[in-house]
Formats: structure tokens, sequence, C-alpha cells
């Protein structure tokens, strides 16, 4: 998209209405973002926000596992100081695997989300 930054990357029409696409890695600063391959592009999906945060957007991510029951996970790591406000609490599952959780209402409402001109 001419004119905004790099992690917005476009309009898509999902069931009927406009979203902004923003890419999330690449809004979290991840440089190698940009480098994805044709196989991983195939593999990303829209998320899009929920109706009630009064926002068009949905987000590319590069994979969706699923939800998961709070009893799914057996560790926690609190956020590290200074980290951005729309990150929670790192969990870790049964397998090992770390999730990172995404506050989406703190997300839509950073100003630097929402300015998408560069």
């Amino acid at each position: 998209m001419p004119y905004a930054h790099a992690w917005f990357s476009g309009v898509v029409n999902l069931r009927g209405g406009l979203y902004g696409v923003v890419d999330l890695v690449n809004y979290m600063g991840d440089p190698t973002a940009g480098g994805r391959t044709e196989q991983a592009w195939s593999e990303c999906r829209l998320v899009t926000f929920n109706a009630e945060l009064e926002i068009n957007c949905a987000l590319i991510i590069d994979g969706l596992i699923g939800l998961r029951r709070e009893d799914a996970f057996v560790g926690m790591h609190a956020v590290p100081a200074g980290s951005p406000a729309y990150l929670g609490n790192q969990l870790v599952d049964k397998e090992g695997r770390s999730w990172q959780e995404i506050d989406l209402r703190a997300l839509s409402q950073m100003a630097s989300f929402l300015s998408i001109a560069a």
C-alpha cells in the first residue's frame, strides 16, 4: 500500500464488510515478516477483531492452531518490563509450547496501530 506502513497490507472484503489488513508479525517488529515463502503465505489466515471493539480490522497470522482452555497450560511467565501494552502473559502448554496472549482491545486503541500512514 503506498503511503502506508509496511505492516498495513491493504483492504479486504470479508462477508460484505471492508476491513483494513494488518500483518501482525510485521507490526510487532519481526524483521523476517516480509520474507515469507509462497508456501508460508498459503498457510496464513485472516482473523477479524470482535465487532464490539468497533474497528474493521483483520490480522494476518501465520497459523491457527485453535482455542485452548485454561487447564491446557501448565506455566505462565509475566510480561517483560517495557513490553507493549497489548502483550499479555506468556503461557506454556503441556507439550512445552509457548503461547503469547495479545490484548486485542489494547491493541485496537493504540495510536500507533490506528495510524497507518507512513
